[in-house]
């Protein structure tokens, strides 16, 4: 691209014979808004960046989708929105008025085959399939952290994470639809609500998703101040497992809702 008297002459040849020109993963890269000046495209195909995590609260991936549509109209151009995976995209992206959509969705690279099967019997309809929601990419992970329920505090494992969620053992028979708050450490608490329980296994749903640390890792929007924890009462990496009150509240101490087990231990003697 570096020599654009090159490139344009190429691009001139290309169009006259009849060939359309897309501009791959926009948004992203050496995709710029300025190649849009530069070359006769006929298509603007959206980074599915964009699209994956467009369908989850406060993403404000459905904004950038919406204003690359509207240049691409603008400029009467195509859209195509990559990656599209889960049915909920897939609903959101035609609401958009997004021109094509690619993605799993429809069908994953299959062999030749089979393509030439389908051409054979001339149906060349793929139907929709995939999860109902987007589920945010999970990172396992090992480590204890701290869970808040009522003004009881334990201690659990985190075996992994997303922006969205988690999944945590240590804590059994969790009722579905209880709110949790995790202590992630250093100032982080997520507030949660459990939407799958077995036995002493949690999924959590965030009530505010996590956000890139800028070093391959997830972490809260904001960090509560240890001062203001200690403020008030509760400066929980201090704290143990069990009951606390607030400073000048000395209400009856109330029963531990769950029962903590360590798993850890049970695992060391099975190995």
């Amino acid at each position: 691209m570096g020599d654009a008297q090159t490139v344009d002459l190429m691009f001139k040849r290309l169009k006259k014979i009849g060939v359309k020109l897309s501009l791959d993963d926009f948004g992203t890269g050496y995709s710029s808004l300025g190649y849009l000046r530069k070359a006769p495209f006929d298509k603007i195909k959206i980074d599915q960046s964009f699209v994956q995590g467009c369908t989850e609260k406060d993403n404000t991936n459905a904004a950038i989708i919406t204003a690359i549509v509207s240049l691409a109209t603008a400029l009467n151009m195509e859209t195509t929105a990559e990656g599209v995976e889960a049915m909920d995209e897939l609903a959101l992206i035609r609401t958009l008025a997004a021109t094509n959509v690619q993605g799993f969705i429809y069908s994953r690279a299959v062999p030749q085959s089979d393509v030439l099967e389908k051409l054979n019997s001339k149906d060349l309809t793929y139907e929709p399939r995939g999860p109902a929601r987007h589920r945010a990419d999970r990172r396992t992970l090992f480590r204890r952290i701290g869970v808040i329920h009522e003004d009881h505090r334990y201690e659990a494992v985190l075996r992994n994470l997303s922006r969205t969620g988690a999944m945590i053992e240590g804590l059994l028979d969790v009722p579905i639809g209880t709110d949790l708050v995790l202590d992630l450490g250093e100032g982080q608490l997520v507030v949660g609500t459990v939407r799958r329980s077995q036995d002493a296994t949690q999924g959590i749903e965030f009530e505010t998703s996590l956000i890139s640390d800028g070093a391959d890792g997830l972490c809260t929007r904001h960090r509560i101040s240890p001062y203001a924890l200690a403020a008030a009462g509760m400066p929980l990496q201090a704290l143990p497992p069990g009951h606390y009150s607030p400073p000048g509240q000395q209400g009856p101490k109330t029963t531990a809702r769950f029962m903590q087990v360590d798993l850890s231990v049970a695992t060391s003697r099975a190995a």
